[in-house]
């Protein structure tokens, strides 16, 4: 899904606000059905009054300056006042305002003839007293708010009068959203993006140790104090390449034994072959075993493959090929080149054994006419191309991957001899792919043969 994050501290960011989000929903949707029977008044404003309303009924019981003291403990949202008598009202109380007196009454711990009035009404605030509605109660409730008026009769007569101001059931979830959740989320995000970056560091570092392990450099590790994944992920990669290189050098040192073994039979049955009388065949035994041994070299050279003995360095890649295009023209090979990149800017790689690819390439190309060179990039800077372009006759289409093979050889689509054993493509595209690239043949429209070099940048 393209709205989902792709990185993993996007991802865990993203997961972590959509939990928060989903905790408060489920606390607003709990807060919602937690309530008393028949009430509107959300419980912890129920609550919060019976509180206010039992404080203030005790200081006028027992204080001389009870007016005094009962304006001292008024708030915006809970007013007090004493009355000389309670205040008529013609109309009969529901069953929300006839349960909350009685809970009034059991708290107040009043005698059973001892009156309190309870009534829930819209009503304008005051002079003074600020609407603490919000937006939604304005919008289910109209231009005024509700007010809840208790009235409960003192022992000598007198009548506490309060007004409240309490939070309904039907908006109190953007009270709480608009302050709880971000002031949740907003340190949860912040821890979530932290541990994020930290989980990301060590992730980071082996993917640019993979990269480079790709380009046959040699990357040992240190073991991370990350999370028990990253550390195991770590050392699989170290273990990894260590087998890696294991396989490479034991290859290596089998075809070398190979190799050396078959240069001592060779080189005794070329002394053989030169002590034969017969002119003719004799020449023919002796080119015949020049054969063997060159290819007995190259297979050498191809199997080695001694590019993790070279150093990888930052090179100028103009200048790189710039060098192996004249190394071909020197030879008297037409050769051109064109640069859509800096050609001062610097590349990652072992220069000899890309240089060893491009010669390859381009010598295969120049037996079949003009070549041309381009060096070029993708948009995004991430891949550096190179094109490498003759005017002969092409390959079948079949053909295409087949001449990267050792030992291919495909003269008679290109239609003449060219020698050589037919590891010259080979060699190197292994070259190519040690520094983490690819090479690909594709045949032109106008004719000839395209050779295409991508390498990561």
């Amino acid at each position: 899904m393209k709205w989902v994050p792709r990185s993993i501290t996007g991802q865990l960011l993203a997961l972590w606000l959509v939990a928060m989000l989903a905790a408060h929903v489920i606390a607003v949707v709990v807060m919602t059905w937690w309530r008393l029977d028949n009430v509107t008044i959300h419980p912890m404003a129920v609550r919060t009054i019976e509180t206010r309303t039992l404080s203030a009924y005790r200081i006028a019981g027992r204080s001389d300056d009870a007016d005094s003291l009962l304006e001292d403990i008024s708030l915006p949202d809970s007013t007090f006042q004493l009355a000389a008598a309670r205040t008529p009202d013609s109309t009969e109380i529901d069953d929300q305002e006839h349960m909350l007196s009685q809970r009034v009454h059991g708290l107040l711990n009043l005698p059973r003839d001892t009156p309190v009035k309870v009534r829930l009404q819209q009503a304008q605030p005051t002079h003074g007293i600020q609407d603490h509605s919000n937006w939604l109660e304005r919008q289910l409730g109209g231009a005024q708010a509700w007010a809840l008026d208790i009235e409960v009769r003192l022992p000598d007569g007198q009548w506490l009068r309060s007004r409240h101001w309490p939070t309904m059931l039907t908006a109190h979830w953007t009270r709480v959203l608009s302050f709880s959740l971000l002031v949740g989320t907003l340190p949860a995000a912040i821890i979530a993006l932290f541990f994020g970056r930290r989980i990301m560091r060590p992730l980071k570092v082996l993917t640019e140790a993979s990269r480079r392990v790709s380009r046959g450099e040699p990357v040992a590790l240190p073991q991370p104090e990350g999370p028990t994944g990253v550390r195991e992920i770590t050392r699989a990669f170290n273990d990894m390449q260590e087998n890696l290189i294991r396989f490479v050098n034991g290859r290596t040192q089998m075809i070398a034994a190979i190799g050396h073994d078959l240069r001592t039979p060779l080189t005794s049955l070329r002394i053989r072959a030169e002590m034969i009388d017969d002119e003719a065949l004799r020449d023919a035994m002796v080119q015949t075993l020049d054969e063997m041994s060159v290819i007995v070299d190259e297979t050498l050279q191809f199997a080695r493959d001694d590019a993790p003995q070279e150093p990888t360095q930052d090179v100028q890649i103009g200048a790189l090929v710039r060098e192996v295009v004249d190394s071909q023209t020197v030879q008297g090979r037409h050769v051109t080149w064109s640069a859509q990149v800096d050609t001062a800017a610097f590349y990652r790689c072992r220069p000899v054994h890309l240089k060893r690819a491009l010669n390859n390439i381009i010598d295969n190309a120049a037996r079949h006419g003009h070549v041309c060179v381009k060096l070029l990039a993708d948009a995004l800077h991430r891949t550096l191309r190179i094109e490498i372009e003759d005017d002969g006759p092409g390959i079948d289409p079949d053909y295409l991957e087949r001449v990267f093979e050792p030992f291919a050889r495909l003269d008679s689509a290109r239609q003449m001899d060219t020698g050589g054993l037919g590891l010259g493509l080979a060699i190197a595209r292994s070259c190519i792919r040690a520094h983490g690239g690819d090479v690909t043949l594709h045949n032109r429209l106008e004719g000839g043969l395209r050779a295409v070099i991508e390498l990561p940048n």
